[in-house]
């Protein structure tokens, strides 16, 4: 390990990344992961029931622990960004070359399809928030491919929802390709937008004494 870190500290050439933000700016960029939790809380309620919220706060600590064990592994590679993918990368290139690499792009494919359901629900939370039901908006498409030989219903098509969440993929491709620094900034205000609303929910009621124990019976 300590060979891999000297070596990694060495760098490219004696190069390293330049920092260009602060602990600050870190914290805000990974303030949209608790978001996330939003993707599943339904199904995860509806699937396991009452005990769920043992679950997500079961799942709240091994990202804490993971947030811990990134940041150390980040401190051996000075010289290097990617994340996750890089460190698998690293630590597959003494036994292959071929997987080393493979290990990279196998991450991020694993990836890409979080970006197109996270814009896919924020169009649909968008056209729900703003047209009732049978606005035009919501109910016209346009068939590409039938899928029905996979499933019933299913098919390839263009509509409000795919429209919308591509516009939004773009506007942040947009905002992430002038760099760490902006994309920093622009997190911050997103952040703290959606950070506050889930704090007063979770919390004011709990000052209140609005919550129905009841709920959570039986365990």
């Amino acid at each position: 390990m300590a060979s891999i870190a000297a070596a990694a500290k060495e760098g490219v050439g004696g190069s390293n990344l330049h920092r260009v933000i602060s602990w600050k700016d870190a914290f805000w960029v990974a303030s949209g992961v608790p978001a996330l939790v939003l993707f599943s809380i339904g199904g995860i309620a509806a699937t396991v029931g009452t005990p769920s919220v043992l679950v997500w706060t079961l799942s709240v600590l091994f990202g804490f622990v993971q947030a811990f064990t990134y940041a150390e592994i980040a401190g051996l590679f000075p010289n290097k960004s990617g994340g996750a993918s890089v460190y698998g990368a690293a630590a597959w290139v003494r036994y292959s070359r071929l997987i080393a690499p493979l290990s990279v792009w196998c991450n991020w494919l694993a990836w890409t399809p979080v970006l197109a359901i996270g814009c896919g629900i924020a169009a649909g939370y968008i056209l729900t928030a703003l047209f009732p039901p049978e606005a035009a908006i919501r109910t016209w498409e346009i068939q590409l491919v039938d899928l029905s030989f996979f499933k019933e219903d299913l098919s390839l098509r263009l509509n409000s929802t795919f429209s919308i969440g591509a516009l939004l993929m773009l506007i942040s491709f947009g905002i992430q390709h002038r760099g760490i620094l902006s994309t920093a900034k622009v997190q911050t205000i997103v952040g703290a937008s959606v950070l506050i609303p889930l704090l007063i929910i979770g919390i004011v009621p709990l000052v209140t004494g609005d919550v129905s124990m009841q709920a959570f019976q039986p365990f």
